[in-house]
């Protein structure tokens, strides 16, 4: 428009068009705005439920870790019985019956 007279009824065309982009613009924000809250909520539902799984996992293994302690006392105490059957045997073989 260098040069050229612009009239009123241009520059209110012009300021119309730049006030239409800058309402698109808005409201394009508005819209990832609302998609970013959306997102952030679906997120902290995502965590809770992981959260949640995490901590019944964690009550599971401390079962089985109480599991594991029982079972690792049970094996002791059959060792020492195995120890003690052994050495009874031992002492039995050694007998002048079986020499």
């Amino acid at each position: 428009m260098a040069g050229k007279k612009v009239t009123l009824n241009q520059i209110a065309v012009l300021i119309e068009g730049v006030k239409s982009d800058v309402k698109a613009v808005v409201e394009g924000h508005e819209v990832i705005r609302r998609e970013m809250r959306e997102m952030k909520d679906e997120l902290i539902n995502e965590i809770d439920t992981v959260k949640g799984a995490v901590k019944l996992l964690a009550n599971d293994l401390g079962g089985v870790k109480k599991d594991l302690g029982e079972v690792k006392k049970d094996l002791g105490e059959v060792k020492e019985k195995v120890n003690g059957i052994e050495r009874t045997l031992d002492a039995h073989v050694r007998l002048p019956a079986h020499v």
